[in-house]
């Protein structure tokens, strides 16, 4: 049943400075108005209308609603009951240095080409963004899960051109990764240690093994893990020893790469235990 209790919850952090996130259910109506960020939500329950310029949408659950820097646009509830729905703010110049993750000519913020995305995978995708945002993971968890879904988007809705990016340094951070994988090494740590930019990371690492700095440390931590269990280390033991700040985080990304939970892994290999 849909509440009418109105509310609206602001995500930021200090680590993610790029970023506003706004969970909303209220009856306000907007008048047209502008942000200079880059600006994209979806509802959750219900009708509204959205404007951007000259056009008018009916905006509905299972659509995305994207505005450009500066677009006039509104989007207000059909009815006078209260409208669920996440609207996310991004920095202008993050959101350049994604898309020239997937664009070698972007060198300036270039206008998203829709106004409505009608796509239900990418409706889902985002709204398990968002959840994810509010949700207690850690920051490098939210940056990652950030950057790999608007690739995505900008990947799929840009013009691709984009190269493999060679640089020696690669392997000196793989190596400092894998020496160093019980720590939480954010993407700030690594570029600021070897004097990068962020998104020139980022773009090694696609280009060369197709995941972010993150993902590469959380694999190195699990396939530690899948190491420990075999061996009948206890799960609290080798959340620990994987450098997993609680249970919690370790089960999550156990299973996220390896499909299972670290109990259920670990039960397949119990039969070669040594028994004292």
């Amino acid at each position: 049943m849909k509440s009418n209790n109105t509310f609206t919850k602001i995500f930021t952090h200090e680590k993610l400075p790029f970023l506003e996130l706004r969970y909303s259910n209220n009856t306000k109506h907007y008048k047209e108005h502008i942000h200079d960020t880059f600006s994209i939500g979806i509802n959750l329950e219900d009708k509204s209308i959205y404007t951007n310029k000259d056009k008018k949408y009916n905006f509905d659950v299972g659509m995305i609603a994207v505005v450009n820097p500066n677009e006039v646009h509104s989007c207000n509830p059909i009815k006078e009951t209260p409208n669920l729905y996440y609207m996310l703010y991004l920095d202008e110049k993050w959101c350049c240095g994604i898309q020239n993750l997937v664009c070698d000519e972007i060198s300036t913020f270039k206008a998203f080409p829709e106004n409505i995305i009608y796509d239900i995978n990418l409706y889902n995708e985002f709204k398990s963004l968002c959840e994810n945002i509010f949700s207690d993971i850690d920051y490098n968890e939210k940056e990652d899960e950030l950057i790999n879904f608007f690739t995505k988007l900008f990947g799929k809705y840009l013009n691709k051109s984009t190269t493999k990016v060679e640089d020696p340094l690669f392997d000196k951070i793989l190596d400092f990764l894998n020496k160093n994988y019980k720590e939480n090494i954010s993407l700030e740590i690594v570029s600021e240690k070897f004097g990068l930019n962020p998104f020139y990371v980022i773009r090694l690492f696609k280009s060369n093994i197709n995941m972010t700095p993150h993902t590469y440390l959380l694999n190195i931590k699990i396939n530690r893990a899948k190491e420990l269990l075999k061996k009948g280390e206890s799960i609290v033991d080798t959340a620990l020893e994987c450098g997993f700040s609680d249970q919690s985080h370790f089960h999550r990304n156990f299973l996220k790469i390896v499909a299972t939970t670290p109990k259920s892994y670990q039960d397949n290999f119990k039969v070669n235990f040594v028994q004292e």
